[in-house]
C-alpha cells in the first residue's frame, strides 16, 4: 500500500462533489440511501477518522443517528481538513471499537470507504468521474482483506461479476455494486 492513498481518496470524492446537484433527495447505489443520508455517512466517516488521527481514538458510535449534512460544500472542507490532519504528525496507533491499529490502517479503511462512496455519490450523475485506474487497483488488491466475503452485509452486498476488466469496476463489483446503465 501506498503513502498516498488516503490522499488519492479523497482527491476523488473532491472531484465527485461538483456533479452533485442541488436536490439531495434523489436515490444513490446505496439500497435505501438518498444523496442527503449518503453525504451524512460520508460527513461521519471524515469525522471519525480525524477524531482517530487528532486523538488517537475512535470514539462515534456506530450506528448511531446520521448527523444533519449541510451539503457538499461542507464535506469539501471537511474532506480538506482530512488531508491536513493526515499530513501532520498523527499517533502511530489508534484506538477502534477498543482495539489498537495502526493509523495506517485507518487510513487505508478511509481509503476505501471515501473511495467507494464518492462513486456512489457520483454515480448520481452519468458525466461523473470513474475511479482512478491506480487507486482502484490498490484498494482492490486489500479489499479482501478489509470487507471479507462473509459478514459484509448490510454495509456491503455480496460480490457480483464485473461488467468490464476496469478495476474500478472490479472494485465495485467486489463490492456489491454496479455501475448504472447509461
Amino acid at each position: 500500500m501506498s503513502d498516498d492513498l488516503l490522499e488519492r481518496a479523497v482527491a476523488y470524492l473532491l472531484s465527485a462533489l461538483p456533479g452533485i446537484g442541488s436536490d439531495l433527495s434523489g436515490p444513490t447505489p446505496c439500497q435505501g440511501w438518498n444523496t442527503r443520508m449518503l453525504l451524512a455517512h460520508v460527513d461521519e466517516s471524515i469525522a471519525a477518522l480525524r477524531e482517530g488521527l487528532a486523538g488517537g481514538q475512535v470514539r462515534l458510535t456506530p450506528g448511531a443517528p446520521l448527523p444533519n449534512c449541510a451539503g457538499t460544500a461542507h464535506i469539501r472542507s471537511r474532506a480538506v481538513a482530512l488531508l491536513g490532519d493526515w499530513a501532520n504528525e498523527h499517533p502511530g496507533s489508534v484506538v477502534v471499537f477498543g482495539k489498537p491499529v495502526p493509523a495506517r490502517v485507518l487510513g487505508t479503511v478511509g481509503a476505501l470507504e471515501l473511495t467507494v462512496h464518492a462513486w456512489d455519490l457520483a454515480a448520481t450523475d452519468r458525466r461523473a468521474p470513474s475511479i482512478p485506474e491506480h487507486l482502484a487497483r490498490e484498494l482492490l488488491s486489500i479489499a479482501p482483506e478489509l470487507v471479507p466475503i462473509a459478514d459484509r452485509w448490510p454495509l456491503f452486498g455480496p460480490p457480483i461479476e464485473p461488467p468490464t476488466s476496469d478495476p474500478g469496476d472490479r472494485l465495485l463489483a467486489y463490492l456489491g455494486r454496479v455501475r448504472p446503465a447509461s
